[in-house]
This record gives structure tokens, C-alpha cells and sequence, in this order.
């Protein structure tokens, strides 16, 4: 153990450096791909952590009915917001330390899922109040 510790600590830089600019490639897409192709989200950027919070409360769903979308009809799990207190709600968070293409697979079902709501919902507040 502590030889293996001692060669991290002596070694590690370029696996960090190299792990830290794959983390900004993988929020970097997150953000465009939402932007691009979810709008009815917003994605909270983070400080210091892989773990992403997306605002969905422009779906108009509670929170049981967005848990069901994320599982049901998206197949992703994500972490509910409201499982860290009722200011959560509305929220998931995502974790996108993982590899590119199980980024991208999640957000195309996120998005298929979110396409598949009822007109008022998939549009979401945003876009209601803009048309008015």
C-alpha cells in the first residue's frame, strides 16, 4: 500500500492533468448538448466536482413524475434532487466522470424522453412565456 501511494504521489500529475481535461470535455459536451438539443433544461455549472445539477423545472413535472421520466422512459438514473432537502426538487444531477459514450447514450435518451412528453410540458415554461 505505501509504495503504491508514494508512486501516486510521485507519478500521478499527468494521470490527474490528463483525468481533469477529460472531466472539462465531458461538462464542456454537457453543456452544448443541453443547450443544443434540451433547452428545456439548464445545466447548473459545477465548482469542483463531476457531479452536475440539471434544472429541469421548466418540464412542469413533481417530483414523482420526474423521477418516472429519468427511469421509465429515458432508462438513466439519476441522483433527485429532492433527496437532498425540498429546495431539490425539480433537480437531478449527473454524473459525467464516466466515459464519453455513456454521456452521450444518457443525454439522447434524456432528450428522446423529454420528446415524448405532452406539447405543454416538453416545450416547457421558458418557451410558453416567450410565445406570449
Amino acid at each position: 500500500g505505501a509504495v503504491a501511494l508514494q508512486a501516486a504521489y510521485d507519478h500521478g500529475e499527468e494521470w490527474l492533468v490528463q483525468l481533469l481535461e477529460y472531466l472539462e470535455g465531458n461538462l464542456a459536451y454537457l453543456e452544448k448538448y443541453v443547450a443544443e438539443h434540451i433547452p428545456q433544461l439548464t445545466v447548473v455549472h459545477p465548482e469542483g466536482t463531476y457531479l452536475v445539477w440539471l434544472d429541469c423545472r421548466a418540464l412542469r413535472l413533481d417530483k414523482r413524475e420526474l423521477k418516472r421520466l429519468m427511469l421509465e422512459e429515458a432508462r438513466v438514473y439519476l441522483d433527485e434532487g429532492f433527496i437532498f432537502g425540498s429546495e431539490g426538487e425539480g433537480f437531478e444531477r449527473i454524473n459525467i466522470a464516466c466515459p464519453r459514450a455513456l454521456l452521450v447514450e444518457a443525454l439522447d435518451r434524456i432528450r428522446q424522453a423529454i420528446e415524448g412528453l405532452p406539447g405543454s410540458m416538453r416545450e416547457g415554461a421558458s418557451r410558453e412565456e416567450s410565445a406570449a
